[in-house]
């Protein structure tokens, strides 16, 4: 097909979908996908309930693992292999912010504030719908790949060239809200990772270590001054970044009442996992130190929590156990009632059977950059 002839069928393809999505099986999964959003559906205005669909037909997984489009190609067999491949590849949307750049010919240029990444973008609807979008004004959609270009999928909010400010905000916010956005991008995928090992130095030159348990009630102010160490740090090396930053408080992340409330507080700053907060972690190390510990319903429990909870990475439970891996084998024994587990040989399949998430997907540094367009208004 020439491009023309793909733009025009990915738009009918995309009709079919949505057809396809309004059959009587699919209303309780998209109900449960809602509850999930949170909010008034009833509420909503048009263009966030089109967006919501959009999102559950693309890239929501439903109870069998699969998503909406998935299951409309498998029931598609006169689909073309160029069809089928434009569609699945549907599945990686690009949601972002776009500044427009340009028309060209049947087409935008783009410039998405997230990512940093140029996009071509056509309109399925046809050419009329590019004219709302004058250039340098801001795009608030989502792309999908036809072809070798992009064309917008689902609705698409416009903001004025003014409003700019406004632009920015909303794709920080969308950058650290989802920071797999702005990796799409290898070069600032590369610069999360050399900013997150720079930050972990900074950790262990103020606590002498990467992993250091404190009292819950100390563990606000620790953190606060591990922030404001790392501030002084950073202005003694950039003098110009001393002068925009005078008077300026160093950046503090507010724990939450559980964390705080906890008799101890471990921070870790892994190399792959960045920096985490656990709560209980006093607890969890004593009973990997002391398996008999797990008698006593406590520990158990806590452990047990470390365990099943997936907001604790795997790294902590291989880092506790890599302290004594018999001991490790001797404390999951006794939780598990598996007389003849072996951390060495058995741990990582635990790992992978009840932290499934954590291995479905690659590493990310927990460290966002800041692009270019948005660096000044980073800075105010």
């Amino acid at each position: 097909m020439v491009a023309e002839d793909l733009v025009e069928r990915a738009g009918e393809l995309k009709r079919q979908l949505v057809e396809f999505s309004q059959q009587p099986r699919y209303d309780q999964a998209f109900q449960a996908f809602l509850a999930q959003t949170g909010g008034d559906a009833e509420v909503w205005d048009e263009d966030r309930f089109v967006l919501l669909w959009d999102s559950f037909l693309l890239e929501h997984r439903l109870r069998n693992g699969r998503t909406v489009v998935e299951q409309f190609v498998d029931a598609r067999p006169d689909l073309s292999p160029q069809e089928r491949q434009m569609l699945l590849g549907w599945r990686d949307v690009v949601s972002g912010v776009f500044e427009v750049q340009r028309r060209d010919g049947p087409a935008l240029i783009l410039v998405n504030l997230v990512d940093d990444l140029t996009y071509r973008a056509r309109s399925t609807s046809g050419r009329s719908v590019l004219r709302r979008m004058p250039k340098r004004s801001f795009l608030l959609t989502r792309l999908v790949a036809v072809g070798d270009e992009w064309a917008f999928s689902g609705p698409t909010s416009v903001l004025r060239p003014a409003e700019r400010d406004v632009a920015a905000r909303l794709a920080i916010q969308m950058s650290l809200r989802s920071p797999e956005a702005a990796f799409r991008n290898p070069e600032k995928l590369a610069r999360a990772w050399e900013l997150q090992r720079a930050e972990r130095q900074t950790f262990i030159r103020f606590f002498g270590t990467d992993l250091v348990v404190v009292p819950g009630e100390q563990a606000q102010r620790r953190l606060d001054e591990f922030y404001a160490f790392r501030q002084e740090e950073i202005l003694r090396e950039k003098p110009e970044a001393a002068r925009r930053a005078s008077g300026t408080p160093a950046p503090v992340i507010e724990l939450p009442p559980e964390l705080v409330e906890s008799e101890t507080v471990a921070f870790i700053y892994d190399e792959d996992d960045g920096l985490d907060f656990l709560a209980e972690f006093g607890l969890v190390a004593e009973a990997y130190a002391d398996p008999e510990l797990v008698r006593r319903r406590r520990y158990r429990e806590q452990v047990l929590s470390y365990l099943h909870d997936d907001s604790v990475a795997p790294m902590v439970l291989r880092r506790l156990a890599d302290r004594d891996p018999d001991k490790a084998s001797a404390l999951f024994r006794r939780l598990l009632k598996r007389p003849r587990f072996d951390w060495a040989r058995d741990g990582e399949e635990l790992l992978r059977s009840v932290k499934p998430d954590h291995f479905a997907r690659p590493p990310l540094p927990s460290v966002t950059p800041v692009g270019e367009r948005l660096a000044a208004y980073a800075r105010r």
